[in-house]
């Protein structure tokens, strides 16, 4: 009967091969290769717990059995517990050394605990007996990236896509490696093969091979916006079909001032993280007579000042990370939030199956993910008229609903170190133009950066200084500067600091330069906060446009070009006209007039839109795209 089961389990008939199994069981409840194969049952159908229990009694009947000690270990680890983890899948590699899969076991474990040398040895254990095991390389890939050792991140997934050519996660994996290292071989080939898989999936939405796949990768790259709309798309239908049918929906209240509005915000950044460096001010603003707030963390709890200021500034602060998406919805509902705000999009850690639930009656995409969430996850979009200008309202799923000035808000009361550190100590020559970019490097791409030597050319005495940290990025960049003619010693490279000690270096600084396809977002706003004029180049999606909505609500909408042509003239021309850039400089001086750093002011027209989007909903109406700021008053 056993090998009946096994058989069923092979050809998919996972329910048939569970009742062969718990039959068999009713007569002998010992059998350890039936309590391992039921236990494996229950794995894949999703009941972990059960899984556990059931291998667990399978490795007491049999605890010499090298394969039930990994299987137990792998289950462990899925359930978190992984103390008991490592202990398993020790006693696997002690019984079996030369096996890879119980290496691999333990690496995964490994990594789960945070000891990321030990995992990669494992790996390498693993690859040592399997060389070409797919799986076991990129895993090595992505902890070598963690270990900051990214040449040997890019060699191992070099190996894995020669193993698996037409595998899309190996080679956005691979992509990804390349960007933060700036190393750039190869760079057109690769992008063309990342069109071609992504049209793939949009033609096959349900192909295994993307169920890894984030859509953003389809904006980190010069590609369509009709591609990029319909990979979102894809993604998007993923996550509703995995969320299943949404839950029944719930009466509103008849009147639009019933009751204080209830706000949900969602997300796994309630630590220090570019987002809450943002929202620092902004729920403590809320008008507590209108709206009633609540936080759902479903992300780490880093200990942080960050976290205990967004825990303490909202009504109810509810951590919902352990739990299952369907869970999550139903205690949404239940506290009878009115607009749920998804602060994550498909950025890491979403989870986007609970907006797909719909748990409360308007579900609204802001901050978080600068480019459409597709069509069902959400009913509006904040954004602005930069960002996201009507001609562009096709490219997304949602409702539009325009802010005044940017749609990204700032927190007015961010500190700026009192000590603002010399040139000399960061580097900087005292007399030179100090161009800057303080992105991280994977932004960086050819183009832009023989935009940026090619400006360096025309001001001879000036630097360009860049947030590098990993060697290999810096020799990248050196070399690339190098071929194009320039001295790399006129790159200076700058580590990372607290955040109030880099606000304060950016004084060092003549003028931010910004890359093209993925702009500087908050690191634009660190800028501007700090004094530092921006010049951008907007493109034609929401992450290329980012600085440019910045730059105008900080009253300084000339610094965004219409062309790269434009981008390098203003930039030579700034640096030759001492005057032109005090201007500018003396506008960011008076921050805290500026539309960009008004927080109050900012949460007053975004609870506008909360109540103009309510209003419709109570009246009967569906969601319909608007502009704040041409809206008359409810009150």
């Amino acid at each position: 009967m056993i090998d009946q089961a096994t058989e069923l389990i092979q050809s998919g008939r996972i329910a048939e091969a569970e009742q062969c199994l718990r039959l068999y069981l009713e007569r002998s409840p010992d059998n350890a290769d039936a309590l391992h194969y039921l236990g494996l049952v229950c794995h894949q159908t999703g009941r972990i717990d059960e899984a556990a229990a059931l291998i667990g009694k399978a490795v007491e009947r049999s605890p010499d059995t090298a394969f039930l000690r990994a299987n137990f270990a792998e289950v462990l680890r899925l359930q978190g517990n992984l103390d008991a983890a490592e202990r398993q899948a020790r006693v696997a590699v002690r019984l079996e050394p030369e096996h890879p899969n119980f290496q691999f076991n333990l690496a995964k474990v490994l990594e789960g605990r945070g000891r990321l040398a030990e995992a990669l040895d494992a790996g390498e254990r693993a690859l040592a007996c399997r060389p070409d095991w797919v799986e076991a390389l990129s895993l090595n890939a992505s902890l070598c990236f963690a270990l900051e050792r990214l040449d040997e991140a890019v060699e191992y997934s070099q190996r894995a896509c020669a193993v698996r050519a037409d595998d899309p996660s190996l080679l956005i994996g691979l992509m990804r490696y390349r960007a933060w290292a700036c190393d750039w071989r190869g760079r057109d080939a690769d992008v063309a093969r990342l069109q071609t898989m992504l049209a793939r999936w949009v033609a096959h939405a349900d192909d295994a091979a993307f169920a890894t796949v984030n859509p953003f990768v389809a904006y980190e790259y010069p590609l369509s916006r009709q591609l990029r709309h319909d990979v979102t798309q894809a993604y998007c239908e993923r996550a509703l079909k995995a969320a299943g049918a949404p839950l029944a929906p719930r009466r509103a209240p008849a009147q639009v001032g019933r009751r204080r509005l209830r706000i949900g915000y969602v997300s796994a950044d309630f630590h220090s993280h570019p987002t809450m460096h943002l929202m620092a001010s902004f729920f403590a603003l809320h008008d507590r007579s209108r709206f009633e707030v609540f936080a759902y963390s479903i992300g780490a709890d880093d200990g942080s000042e960050y976290r205990r200021q967004a825990a303490s500034s909202v009504d109810r602060f509810i951590d919902i990370r352990a739990e299952k998406a369907g869970e999550s919805a139903e205690r949404i509902r239940r506290d009878g939030i009115d607009i749920l705000i998804d602060l994550k999009g498909f950025t890491h850690e979403a989870r986007p199956e609970i907006f797909a639930l719909r748990p409360a009656p308007l579900r609204v995409a802001w901050l978080g993910y600068p480019a459409s969430t597709g069509r069902g996850l959400n009913d509006y979009a904040i954004v602005d008229r930069v960002v996201a200008p009507a001609e562009h309202a096709g490219d997304y799923g949602a409702k539009l609903v325009w802010m005044p000035n940017s749609y990204q808000v700032n927190d007015y009361r961010q500190p700026i170190a009192a000590e603002h550190p010399a040139r000399a100590a960061l580097g900087l020559p005292e007399s030179a133009f100090v161009f800057a970019c303080f992105n991280h490097v994977y932004k960086i791409e050819p183009p832009v950066f023989r935009a940026w030597m090619r400006i360096l050319a025309r001001v001879p005495d000036s630097v360009l200084w860049l947030y590098a940290g990993k060697s290999v990025a810096r020799a990248n960049l050196a070399r690339a500067a190098a071929a194009l003619g320039i001295d790399p010693a006129r790159l200076v490279f700058g580590e990372t600091l607290a955040k109030p000690q880099h606000l304060a270096r950016l004084a060092q600084a003549d003028l931010f330069l910004d890359t093209f396809t993925i702009n500087a977002h908050t690191s634009a706003s660190d800028a501007l906060w700090a004094g530092l004029p921006v010049l951008t180049c907007p493109g034609d999606a929401f992450p290329a446009r980012v600085a440019a909505s910045l730059v105008a609500a900080a009253g300084l909408p000339q610094l965004a070009c219409r062309s790269m042509k434009d981008y390098e003239n203003a930039a030579v021309r700034l640096a030759q006209h001492p005057a032109e850039l005090d201007g500018l400089r003396r506008t960011l001086a008076g921050r805290e007039r500026l539309p960009l750093f008004d927080t109050p002011r900012f949460v007053r027209d975004l609870e506008r839109a909360y109540e103009l989007m309510w209003q419709r909903h109570v009246a009967g109406q569906p969601p319909q795209a608007f502009s704040v700021s041409d809206q008359p008053d409810l009150w």
